[in-house]
């Protein structure tokens, strides 16, 4: 049997603005993370991982992206290290 092929005119799926973050940036975005922090008055935070900002385009992943874990903001340049925990 032959695999369906698309409807033309159909568009192919589009992967959301936090996937396509998440890619550039090489961090799992909408994930409950354990992430351990440098220069920051809070060392380690335990939550959902999100963005706090939108960044310029075209997306540079060597420009800070500003993220948050519930009320606390922070650059991904801050993150030392961070572990998925769900």
């Amino acid at each position: 049997m032959e695999p369906a092929l698309p409807l033309p005119g159909a568009a192919a799926p589009v992967p959301s603005l936090t996937d396509e973050l998440a890619a550039v940036w090489g961090l799992p975005l909408g994930r409950k993370v354990r992430v351990e922090l440098r220069h920051h008055t809070v060392t380690g935070l335990s939550g959902k991982l999100r963005v706090a900002g939108l960044p310029d385009l075209p997306f540079d992943r060597l420009a800070p992206l500003r993220l948050r874990i519930g009320d606390v903001e922070f650059s991904s340049r801050q993150v030392a290290a961070w572990s998925v925990v769900d």
